[in-house]
């Protein structure tokens, strides 16, 4: 590899700001590699929502619009491939490389970037899949698609061991494939103050014990391939069934945490489904950004989540952590801190399991919260060590 100096750099992931776990990606991939290069480097990122990208980041971020009156479709288009083929270096980031829904631009991102990134790869451009998620891929086209995906890249960077597992499944060799682990692990997060501010405006007294649920809109959808989905209002009398057995129980505050716009709307019917006397508090990155919405979660006494950066803003938080599987890539991540047996899957997902879940979880919270001040200072620098292997690049190593 030559030695080339990466003066600018394409970001290419979820990237809209409504995703407090995807904004926080790009908070610690941008920091990690200034760090790892020792300055500030040109940051493109192709985003339906530049204003979030220009407001709530120190580094050098420069937004690239993919609206349609700019010829894209999402990532498809004429924005995205410009900033390829004009940056020095592309990074691939976030859980994009699945073959749901494979050839709707609008949902998926691989078949774009089986579009894009060989093209951009024959005119000698450099690029790298930084700390990814990779899957679902259930049919031979994402497999072809993903192998020539992969195939452009200088370096794979996975975070869990279940990736490994796929591309030895579909056929894929590939020489720097490194095993690393979330980036959002190291994205900074609100101080205290900050915290104790959000938390007094959801009309909560910081300090005291509280329970945070966190749910998302895709329900049961992507865990569901052997029986129908179970629809909203059958997921929606399930969950608040559960809860409220757990409050009958416990008596402490339930704060409903949102990481994802879309999901505010289900959780409010949600937390509508409660009884009167049931204390309940919305805290959701409607109002709050990345480094906000990561405070906050690493203040909880214990969040049972659906989202996996939930979890993982949670749990880098050291707070802690009990899953609702609703893709394989919640159960990935409780593997890797050692923790698989506190999720619950979605063919258990009744209103007794649910609750004696989260009961259990509240129970052992001393022991999970152990386990993460073992195991995520160790995640949190493999995840910042993928940065090496940019400055690595720049060096022609």
């Amino acid at each position: 590899m030559n030695a080339q100096p990466i003066r600018s750099i394409t970001l290419l992931g979820s990237s809209s700001g409504r995703n407090a776990g995807d904004a926080a990606l790009i908070a610690a991939i941008m920091d990690n590699v200034d760090r790892a290069l020792g300055r500030r480097v040109r940051y493109e990122i192709p985003t339906p929502r530049p204003d979030y990208l220009r407001h709530h980041y120190p580094n050098d971020v420069h937004p690239v619009g993919m609206m349609p009156w700019q010829l894209s479709v999402k990532m498809l288009g004429l924005p995205t491939l410009r900033s390829i083929l004009r940056t020095d270096l592309t990074l691939v980031f976030d859980a994009i490389l699945f073959d749901r829904s494979l050839y709707n631009p609008l949902f998926n991102f691989l078949s774009t970037l089986y579009l894009l990134l060989p093209l951009a790869r024959k005119l000698g451009k450099r690029m790298g899949c930084y700390n990814v998620s990779v899957g679902p891929i259930r049919t031979r086209a994402g497999a072809r698609m993903l192998r020539r995906v992969l195939g452009c890249m200088d370096f794979v960077a996975v975070r869990d061991t279940e990736a490994l597992d796929l591309f030895r499944e579909i056929g894929l060799e590939h020489p720097r494939v490194r095993l690393t682990a979330d980036a959002a692990i190291g994205a900074p997060a609100a101080d205290r103050a900050r915290v104790d501010e959000i938390f007094r405006k959801a009309g909560l007294t910081p300090g005291e014990p509280v329970l945070g649920i966190n749910i998302n809109r895709y329900l049961d959808t992507w865990a569901s391939r052997s029986r129908p989905p179970m629809g909203a209002e059958a997921f929606l009398g399930t969950y608040a069934g559960a809860l409220r057995r757990v409050w009958r129980e416990l008596r402490v505050p339930l704060v409903f945490a949102c990481t994802q716009h879309h999901d505010v709307e289900i959780t409010q019917e949600l937390m509508r489904r409660l009884e009167p006397d049931v204390r309940a508090a919305l805290i959701a990155n409607r109002d709050y950004d990345h480094a906000e919405t990561k405070g906050a979660l690493g203040r909880l006494d214990l969040l049972c989540g659906m989202r996996l950066h939930s979890l993982i803003l949670a749990s880098s938080g050291l707070a802690p952590i009990i899953g609702i599987a609703y893709q394989p890539k919640v159960n990935y991540y409780f593997n890797t801190l050692g923790l698989g047996d506190f999720v619950l899957g979605f063919d258990e997902f009744t209103e007794e399991k649910l609750a004696a879940h989260i009961l259990r979880g509240w129970r052992e919270r001393a022991r999970l919260r152990a386990t993460l001040e073992q195991r995520i200072p160790a995640m949190t620098l493999q995840a910042a060590r993928t940065a090496d292997l940019v400055a690595g690049m720049e060096r022609g190593v």
